[in-house]
């Protein structure tokens, strides 16, 4: 019989999964329309601020889960600096997705 708390949904990572999956859809109409990209941004420091909440929560601060911050750190270069962290963000984005997708199917829990 399963424990009640397999049962239950893991708000925040549906939060991190389900703002994560938009952004790689709105990071490619960023370059097409303007009000992508403050979206795209929004979803990317909610993505981040999710992973930290559920690393603290679970106890699990490994390597990935900072290295998972850059597309955030990208998003904050393209606002203060220069238009190419945007991309810097959405390239580090397709990176940490199919790491995550390729872990998926090989059956990997590092």
């Amino acid at each position: 019989m399963q424990d009640m708390a397999e049962k239950e949904v893991d708000v925040g990572a549906l939060i991190h999964a389900s703002a994560g999956i938009l952004a790689l859809m709105l990071g490619g109409l960023m370059y097409f329309y303007a009000w992508a990209q403050p979206v795209f941004s929004g979803l990317m420091l909610l993505s981040a601020v999710s992973a930290i909440i559920i690393s603290w929560r679970m106890n699990a601060w490994v390597p990935g889960h900072w290295l998972a911050m850059l597309p955030v750190i990208g998003v904050g270069v393209g606002y203060l600096y220069s238009p190419w962290g945007f991309t810097f963000a959405y390239i580090c984005l397709w990176i940490a997705f199919t790491h995550f997708i390729v872990r998926g199917i090989t059956g990997q829990n590092s």
